[in-house]
């Protein structure tokens, strides 16, 4: 349990103006002026007082530095920084474990420059910019849980453009798909002779991928925008013969599945 005294300094006439302040391990903390203004090193403990829950600085009633959030274990839960009371400056969340989920710049209520996004094992996962006004930007990377770049491209004002990549886990270039203002141009597939065991109506033979516009035929796999496997199977003249078609809601959950055989469709699921 947390030691503290809140002491009164000053009474004057019918209203009460005061100082106040509480001992916390022989230090002053939750330090209130004449004014009623926070200032100094400021700690919020839980209901029953033996645990912190955050802790920073205060000037004039305004957050000011490094804050540090905690979960009930004592693990930090985040550090954001404030400048005038306003969260502006380095940010890093943690999860549960102590390892760092993300990182970057906050700017009151975007992120600016820089940002990563880890995966619960540590790996990087994203590897974003933004703009200053919180729009992505320049060079985005996504990488595979392995470390591997999964996928990389340009945006712009929030906006992918131009060629997309699309790398497999073992980071072999695989795809390549062409955005314009954020809208999907074409897919590109990468030249490499793909030999099948399976026959293709008119086609004897699997023909080698090319670095146009995907009309492939044989065994491929496509991916989406956000590096999921959108299409995968085998392939006649770019459409889907003999294989599955991946659709995904809004958070990136896989939501239906339709397979094809032959040509035809024989089953759809939906999640």
């Amino acid at each position: 349990m947390r030691n503290y005294l809140i002491i009164i300094l000053l009474t004057v006439s019918f209203n009460c103006i005061a100082q106040s302040y509480e001992l916390y391990k022989g230090d002053t903390i939750n330090y209130t002026d004449i004014n009623n203004l926070k200032q100094g090193l400021w700690i919020k403990f839980n209901n029953s007082g033996d645990e912190i829950l955050e802790q920073g600085i205060y000037t004039s009633n305004k957050k000011k530095g490094s804050w540090i959030s905690y979960y009930p274990d004592g693990k930090i839960k985040h550090k954001i920084t404030y400048k005038n009371g306003k969260a502006i400056g380095p940010a890093v969340f943690y999860y549960e474990s102590g390892l760092i989920s993300e990182q970057g710049i906050w700017h009151i209520d975007h992120w600016k420059g820089n940002y990563k996004f880890y995966n619960k094992n540590g790996s990087l996962a994203y590897d974003w910019n933004y703009d200053e006004k919180g729009k992505r930007t320049g060079t985005q990377k996504y990488y595979h849980d392995n470390g591997t770049l999964k996928y990389t491209g340009e945006w712009n004002e929030g906006k992918a453009t131009g060629t997309l990549k699309i790398f497999d886990d073992d980071g072999k270039l695989v795809t390549e798909r062409v955005y314009n203002d954020g809208e999907f141009q074409e897919n590109k597939a990468i030249t490499e002779v793909i030999t099948t065991k399976e026959v293709a109506p008119r086609q004897e033979m699997a023909e080698a991928r090319t670095a146009s516009t995907f009309k492939g035929t044989g065994n491929h796999t496509i991916y989406n925008l956000h590096g999921l496997v959108e299409k995968q199977g085998f392939f006649v003249n770019g459409k889907i013969f003999t294989g599955k078609h991946c659709f995904y809601d809004s958070q990136n959950e896989l939501s239906k599945v339709i397979h094809y055989q032959n040509g035809n469709i024989i089953k759809t699921e939906v999640f």
